[in-house]
């Protein structure tokens, strides 16, 4: 949403729920979520969502092409994802255990991926890079991690881009490279040497945008991974 656009709308309610919110959360918003810094009049708080669009508290209306920060891909409120939520919920919210459809889900995403023997689910972004990582290094007996500078990839100590709270212990192992510049790749891919568990990239850098080179990395990490030992994954 551009800025001028934003300031042209009302915004009473939210400043008056960021107000509140601010005594009782440390910042007013947890991590990721906090509108803080975005352009002056964006929406941090919404009332509700139906179909491809959500609407604010001050009863803004949005097209949501954030699609809820990844999962809501068929809309909110459709109408068979809700039926079936309900169905499922009708045999308990929250179980001891996980109900046969996990085996299920996993069966399907199993069958319908080519380079995937199995799946292990996780609750957000972070968990995923964090597991990914550890899996990386069990394998292979290694320690040094290369994460592309600046880039967002979740918010434990090893990754997050706020610096309270974290130790250098905690990124002891991690060797940075310049999104998209192939030479500093390979310069940290060296530097590294046997000692090379991983390579992070993202094909989208959250930070900077994407650009036409945007596969530039991901490409030259491919070559880089074979000459350290590192088993590619897709």
């Amino acid at each position: 949403m551009p800025p001028v656009a934003a300031q042209a709308l009302s915004n009473r309610q939210d400043a008056r729920w960021r107000q509140r919110a601010a005594k009782v959360l440390p910042g007013g918003m947890t991590g990721h979520l906090n509108a803080a810094a975005l352009p002056a009049g964006y929406p941090q708080f919404f009332e509700h969502g139906q179909g491809c669009r959500v609407w604010d508290v001050d009863g803004n209306a949005y097209i949501d092409f954030m699609c809820s920060w990844g999962p809501n891909l068929l809309g909110h409120h459709h109408p068979q994802v809700d039926a079936a939520a309900r169905r499922q919920q009708a045999l308990g919210d929250c179980l001891n255990g996980p109900t046969p459809r996990l085996v299920e889900l996993a069966e399907r995403f199993v069958a319908r991926s080519a380079h995937a023997d199995w799946v292990l689910f996780q609750k957000n972004g972070t968990d995923a890079t964090t597991v990914s990582l550890m899996v990386a290094r069990a394998a292979s007996g290694k320690r040094k991690v290369l994460v592309a500078a600046r880039a967002y990839h979740g918010s434990d100590p090893w990754c997050t881009p706020v610096s309270a709270g974290v130790t250098p212990e905690d990124r002891a192992h991690l060797i940075r490279y310049g999104y998209n510049d192939v030479a500093s790749l390979d310069a940290a891919a060296d530097a590294a040497g046997n000692d090379l568990a991983a390579i992070v990239c993202a094909a989208f850098n959250a930070v900077h945008c994407a650009t036409a080179r945007r596969h530039r990395t991901a490409r030259a990490a491919a070559r880089a991974e074979p000459r350290h030992g590192v088993r590619r994954r897709p």
